[in-house]
């Protein structure tokens, strides 16, 4: 698994925040709706064979190698600020090879990667990416998420195998057994001091 450079991931962020704005930017102001609440998600991202990106609200990976890339989005809310992020893979088979920053540890088996690093929360969003390799395994793929040391999520993919290595494929269509099994983990509550 290669973790992208951060061009890469910031480039996702910038697509995906690109996207929303042309919706926006699409609704005349009386017609506008509610605007929708922003929300955790997890999103895949495909390069087809015409050179054009194209972004997915889903959990469900194809293993579609130096094609495909995945990752998560956290809404943490508050103003634009750097925190401390660790994050801990764990995946149900060994990868061949994770090709990863110093800020990476793997385990023995490559069945396990805790990067450790700073981050920017934009507009109280923060999100990463990664993108499949030759080699990456098929199965579970779980990210545990902490910030600033508390835990903060936790986001569940399928990785799945595309024997032709197909761009045209939509991972929404995928058969994934844990479709959209993410979750925001509760910020825990701090003991209230006796007054």
């Amino acid at each position: 698994m290669r973790i992208p450079s951060l061009r890469l991931a910031a480039f996702a962020g910038l697509a995906l925040a690109a996207l929303a704005t042309a919706a926006t930017a699409q609704t005349p102001v009386a017609d506008k709706p509610a605007a929708k609440p922003v929300r955790s998600i997890p999103y895949v991202s495909i390069l087809g064979d015409d050179g054009r990106q194209r972004h997915y609200e889903t959990n469900a990976i194809p293993l579609l190698f130096n094609r495909a890339c995945f990752g998560w989005r956290m809404y943490l809310g508050g103003p634009n600020r750097t925190v401390t992020l660790t994050e801990v893979l764990s995946t149900s088979q060994p990868a061949e090879q994770v090709i990863a920053g110093p800020e990476t540890e793997v385990n023995g088996d490559k069945t396990k990667a805790t990067t450790r690093m700073r981050e920017v929360v934009q507009d109280g969003v923060l999100q990463r990416s990664w993108c499949i390799i030759p080699g990456d395994p098929p199965g579970t793929y779980t990210y545990d998420i902490s910030i600033d040391g508390e835990p903060r999520g936790e986001f569940v993919f399928c990785a799945i195998e595309v024997p032709d290595q197909n761009t045209n494929i939509d991972p929404r269509d995928l058969n994934c057994p844990n479709k959209f099994n993410s979750v925001e983990r509760a910020r825990p509550s701090l003991p209230r001091k006796a007054s």
